[in-house]
């Protein structure tokens, strides 16, 4: 999904909220020491102790707040969840400490913190709703993707649906194509947009190729593109039919070659 973020324009990034104030420093001296599939930071962070860490929450300087809610951000670690979510929705904190508090919980992954992170799309502050959207997304939660879906019709703020869109492609889950495909015909960013067709490859399931195939007729081209590259991955022969459609009518170039490339990737399945 890295990719689909890349594809925003350097000026609609611009918009976004500044990371280093939902994520922190971005430079950390553990983050090559990755092994395999798991991450040798989970076995060398050492979690504060919940004494510790409300103390920290207390502390009158708002940076070491922001460190205490940085030190709690460790997978697992489950104790942390309820002073974190009592800071994250604490509305007269600052809003980067309360959205630094929702990228912590869905640092932690559990499932306890979906409804506090629920609560936190509704934030009158855009950044706090934008890493609550993130934070989702990285829960193994019933219901998650319900919030998510609300957000990505609601939201006034585009790039808080562009973390919705996001964090819904990470739950890989079927029954969150039909909030995509909505998202396909009502979106009016094409950011968005893209990025739906993204996670609809991601989830790769056969409604969610065909949710991605209709995309083949989007007004953008680069969206147009994306929906070719989808379903020269997830599509099947009930798709040549669009891709050849599409061919006809088409009229960028790059999106003329994808729509070729994909109609042969699929033609050439045994």
């Amino acid at each position: 999904m890295l990719a689909a973020v890349l594809l925003v324009s350097s000026a609609a990034a611009a918009e976004f909220p500044p990371n280093d104030q939902l994520l922190g420093a971005a430079d950390d001296p553990l983050a090559s020491l990755v092994e395999d599939e798991g991450d040798l930071r989970d076995a060398l962070a050492s979690p504060p102790s919940p004494a510790w860490l409300m103390g920290g929450l207390r502390a009158s300087d708002p940076a070491d707040r922001l460190a205490a809610i940085h030190s709690a951000a460790v997978p697992r670690h489950v104790s942390a969840i309820a002073p974190l979510a009592a800071e994250m929705l604490r509305m007269d904190e600052a809003p980067e400490l309360r959205a630094a508090a929702a990228t912590a919980l869905g640092r932690i992954g559990d499932a306890v913190a979906a409804p506090s992170l629920g609560e936190a799309l509704a934030d009158p502050a855009v950044e706090v709703r934008y890493a609550a959207a993130l934070a989702l997304g990285r829960l193994p939660a019933e219901g998650a993707a319900t919030r998510l879906s609300r957000a990505l019709r609601a939201d006034p703020a585009w790039y808080v649906r562009y973390a919705a869109v996001l964090a819904l492609g990470r739950t890989r889950k079927g029954f969150v194509v039909p909030a995509l495909e909505e998202c396909l015909r009502l979106e009016p960013k094409w950011q968005v947009r893209m990025l739906a067709v993204r996670s609809l490859q991601d989830i790769g399931t056969p409604r969610a190729a065909d949710a991605a195939a209709k995309a083949l007729s989007d007004k953008d081209s680069g969206v147009r593109t994306a929906a070719s590259l989808a379903l020269a991955d997830i599509g099947s022969d009930a798709h040549l039919q669009a891709l050849s459609a599409a061919l006809k009518v088409e009229t960028d170039l790059s999106a003329r070659t994808a729509h070729s490339a994909a109609f042969r990737k699929i033609l050439s399945r045994p």
